[in-house]
């Protein structure tokens, strides 16, 4: 049975990036067996990011980053201000979740305008 999450994430890079240490950005996760409740989730999570932050870009459908402009925080290494982003991912099995072409123009149709990765 396949297990599907919706992760909510707020950090320095964007959700698409998955760098080594990436879980340390999760702020909230919810596990479901029924993919319909896992898009139901994520789609309402989105509404939700979109709502409150001004800029968003997507990633392979469901890699969706949300931020700010004035939302920093002070790096001391870099000696700068960097950007906040607030995330959300849809995984399957511990993989990207990849709609296909039907849950894409039902279910993802707000993300396709901003998705960043017709190629990827």
């Amino acid at each position: 049975m396949a297990k599907f999450q919706v992760i909510v994430t707020k950090g320095e890079y964007e959700p698409w990036w998955f760098f080594e240490d990436w879980e340390k950005d999760i702020e909230s996760s919810f596990a479901y067996t029924e993919k319909s409740d896992a898009i139901s989730q994520y789609q309402v999570l989105a509404t939700e990011l979109m709502e409150n932050y001004p800029n968003s870009a997507v990633k392979k459908n469901v890699l969706l980053a949300t931020w700010s402009e004035d939302e920093t925080q002070y790096c001391e290494e870099c000696d700068d201000d960097i950007q906040t982003f607030h995330g959300l991912i849809l995984l399957v099995d511990e993989s990207v979740y990849e709609p296909t072409p039907d849950e894409l123009a039902t279910y993802f149709s707000f993300n396709k305008r901003l998705d960043l990765s017709k190629d990827a």
